[in-house]
């Protein structure tokens, strides 16, 4: 049996691929390990030796995961594509990007990931925003299976930012996030509405966010950076809903 020297992964992944004589080519990555990754990519004609350039991509749209570009030399050429070996410590972010990315993804547990998004509604009527990579979204977490979503969020919540659930709305919004090149890592985005008793909330020291804060004004909405157009439009209609029913429109 063959005994490999690093651990693999067999989460697909979209990366960015450049090399002269290929240009800047979309690829699927498969069997990535600490060691190097294999690159699928049609006649590569690129010999044993040569040093490409390899960027992991954004494959989840459902948030903006920074990864850096690192330098990889070609260690086996095939018909469909390419075996690359990191060449330095840089190579190591890369892993650590795919580790985070599999972690949070809980793979092995689920073939269709469910991420859930909270719009965290307190009794003063104000939304809960949370800062990632610079840009407001609201706070995430995935669902594995056979665990029931209240409590997933409940949990998530409570652990990562310190906000203590005291109830739940309906489901505002959901949409499918994926990529063609990438069936089996396809994404359902669901949005929920969250009740919270008082304000209190703030990120532990393991969490994703660089910060939160509680908002009840729509200006803070048009004049905030955010992840996407849909959490933008989302937090607007909320707040717009809040206000409303206080009577403040």
């Amino acid at each position: 049996m063959e005994q490999r020297r690093f651990p693999r992964i067999q989460l697909p992944l979209l990366v960015e691929l450049k090399h002269p004589s290929l240009g800047a080519r979309r690829c699927i990555a498969r069997d990535i390990s600490e060691g190097g990754v294999f690159v699928h990519t049609e006649n590569p004609q690129i010999k044993p030796g040569a040093m490409v350039k390899v960027t992991l991509q954004n494959t989840l749209a459902v948030e903006s995961q920074p990864t850096p570009t690192v330098d990889m030399e070609v260690k086996r050429t095939e018909e469909d594509g390419l075996a690359l070996a990191f060449t330095n410590v840089t190579g190591r972010h890369l892993w650590q990007s795919v580790e985070r990315l599999r972690t949070e993804l809980a793979i092995g547990q689920d073939y269709f990931q469910v991420h859930l998004n909270a719009l965290v509604v307190n009794d003063a009527g104000a939304l809960l925003l949370a800062q990632q990579h610079g840009k407001w979204t609201f706070p995430a977490t995935f669902l594995e299976v056979g665990q029931d979503w209240r409590d997933a969020v409940r949990r998530y919540l409570g652990d990562s930012l310190g906000v203590a659930v005291s109830g739940f709305g309906g489901i505002l919004a959901m949409n499918s996030v994926g990529l063609p090149e990438l069936p089996e890592a396809a994404v359902l985005d669901v949005f929920v509405e969250v009740h919270a008793t008082g304000s209190a909330a703030r990120p532990s020291k393991d969490s994703r966010y660089r910060s939160v804060r509680w908002t009840d004004r729509r200006r803070d909405v048009e004049e905030s950076t955010f992840a996407t157009e849909q959490v933008r439009d989302l937090a607007d209609a909320t707040l717009k809903r809040l206000i409303r029913d206080e009577g403040g429109e």
